[in-house]
């Protein structure tokens, strides 16, 4: 036995291509009601915050286009180009973190462009230009591109605009260049589309965003309390998507259902228009969650029956599965792939934990069954190897691992004995290859072509990433903050108030004294078990809390090096 799914990793490499099973319920588009350049837009009222998203980033596009036969430009010196930018939520993270690269962003909304050139100033950066422009205005000036990225756009904006993104795509990516588009599919968003529009005529009297928005939310609510038959489909669709919305703040909401344009197509329709403009299919932003993982074996090759082709095979699969939303990769249309991954490439390239052991301790050396999970996927397995190499990268959180580094530290954690010995010389190399390619497929593992810089130890005088210092200061950011690894960390307030201080200046000694001053001035509360902390116990309480913090930031990736 090697990897056996409960209930819903990926399992085996397709014959072709693995692909996305996380079907996102959609993201509410980043245009607006008008396409051309200086016209107020509904963003300038209620404007998207963008966040980071790990799937665009170029590592993550680098990293699928290698294992697909490409060979995308070095990272550090990349050109990037954002349609519908937003605020810079997703791109100025990308700047920081690359200093040599270079990143346009283009966004209609004056207001979120205004704000996010505010940030990225206000973060040091001089590598990121955001300009207040249509889609419709871009053309060669603007130059080739590495990587090309419209996440929440395609699908909100109607069909000339969609044909001007991919036109896009081909006149300003370079030879080798990756194209990431999101996009609401069907068959997924008929069920989605029927709820949006019941909404948009129950609102259509009203104009102001905020009234639209919380009419909405309780005509939903109604609805779906309402059906007669509680027990039904109808009522169920309501009632799903009235949960769902709960979770999401009004301004996306409004943008996902009360906008003027949701244009979802078919898979099959979306590659043929890629098609028609030079694009070919790359894969998916999230290639390595297997969207076939589950189904019984008859089942899948009854699907390859059917379809015969990968492209097919995709379209057939949504159909079975109802998919709503893709993270779609394109590439020019002669750029020759290789449609199964090969394991020789994760010797280029590093490797990171993202799954969680069941156990505290699982026993690697032994055939036990043992179980890692990761979001809402999970593997068990009772192969050696498989089990030494997720705990190694577990135990190193956040370092990673050089596939040399990670097979010396597997042989060294199996200890003695012919498991181990069978991963010596290169055909124990191959086998580690082998399995760290299935968990990568299984969504267990992370690959990576360049790891970000950060360190995974406080110094002395810990230095945080500037953008994350400022989003600490920031009410509107809640809790949450952009990573160095371009995700979103949620802190406690003790993280909080001392984030904004890491800037290298402050010692442990001057960061307590940060502390004890933010607690004499109520700005932050120490409690255990509900109680305040007796005043005689808070500067002992607070160095070890200091402690903590720091080393919560660091596995965070949040210090930089």
């Amino acid at each position: 036995m090697r990897l056996q799914p409960n209930p819903h990793p990926a399992k085996e490499l397709p014959r072709k291509l693995a692909d996305t099973g996380s079907q996102p319920s959609g993201f509410g588009g980043q245009t607006q009601r008008l396409f051309t350049s200086g016209a107020p837009t509904s963003y300038d009222n209620i404007p998207y915050l963008g966040n980071p998203r790990y799937e665009t980033h170029p590592n993550c596009l680098a990293t699928v286009g290698m294992l697909l036969g490409m060979k995308p430009g070095p990272l550090d010196s990349c050109r990037v180009l954002e349609l519908g930018c937003g605020m810079g939520g997703n791109l100025i993270p990308m700047a920081l973190t690359l200093p040599q690269g270079q990143f346009v962003g283009i966004d209609l909304s004056s207001r979120q462009i205004a704000s996010g050139r505010a940030l990225a100033e206000a973060t040091g950066l001089t590598n990121i230009h955001l300009k207040s422009v249509s889609v419709m205005d871009v053309d060669g000036s603007f130059g080739q591109f590495d990587y090309i990225i419209c996440h929440g756009v395609y699908s909100w904006v109607p069909p000339a605009v969609q044909d001007r993104i991919l036109s896009i795509c081909k006149q300003n990516l370079t030879s080798n260049g990756v194209a990431y588009i999101s996009y609401n599919t069907y068959p997924g968003w008929h069920q989605r589309g029927l709820v949006r529009e019941i909404l948009n005529y129950h609102v259509r009297p009203f104009d102001d965003p905020d009234v639209r928005t919380q009419d909405a939310r309780a005509f939903l609510d109604f609805l779906g309390q309402s059906v007669v038959n509680q027990s039904g489909p109808y009522a169920r669709i309501l009632q799903e998507e009235a949960e769902w919305l709960q979770k999401e703040a009004d301004w996306y909401v409004f943008h996902e259902h009360l906008e003027d344009y949701n244009e979802p197509v078919y898979f099959h329709q979306f590659v043929q228009r890629a098609a028609a403009k030079g694009l070919q299919y790359l894969g998916e932003a999230l290639n390595h969650t297997y969207h076939m993982h589950d189904l019984r074996p008859e089942v899948r090759d009854r699907l390859w029956q059917l379809s015969g082709d990968l492209l097919h095979l995709e379209q057939y699969v949504d159909f079975l599965r109802n998919r709503m939303f893709r993270q779609t990769l394109l590439c020019h249309d002669d750029v020759q792939l290789s449609r199964a991954p090969s394991a020789e490439i994760l010797m280029e390239l590093k490797m990171i934990a993202i799954a969680l052991p069941k156990a505290p301790n699982p026993d690697v050396a032994s055939d036990a069954l043992d179980e890692f999970h990761h979001d809402d996927s999970s593997i068990r397995t009772n192969n050696p190897v498989i089990k030494a190499a997720l705990w190694c990268l577990h135990e190193a959180r956040p370092r990673s691992f050089s596939f040399d580094e990670l097979w010396i530290a597997v042989q060294e954690r199996l200890g003695p004995g012919p498991t181990a010995d069978a991963l010596r010389g290169e055909s124990g190399r191959a086998l580690l290859a082998n399995d760290l390619l299935q968990c990568y497929l299984a969504n267990m593992l992370g690959l990576l072509v360049q790891v970000p810089r950060f360190t995974a130890e406080a110094s002395a005088r810990p230095v945080a990433s500037p953008l994350a210092r400022l989003q600490a200061r920031q009410p509107s950011a809640g809790k949450f903050v952009t990573t160095l690894f371009h995700q979103r960390a949620e802190l406690s307030d003790l993280d909080l108030a001392i984030l904004p201080h890491l800037d290298g200046s402050r010692d442990r000694t001057a960061l307590l004294d940060v502390l004890l001053a933010a607690v004499a001035e109520g700005a932050l509360k120490l409690h255990k078990n509900g109680q305040s902390l007796p005043p005689e116990t808070i500067p002992e309480s607070l160095k070890k809390y200091l402690h903590l913090s720091l080393q919560r930031l660091a596995r965070c990736r949040l210090l930089m090096a």
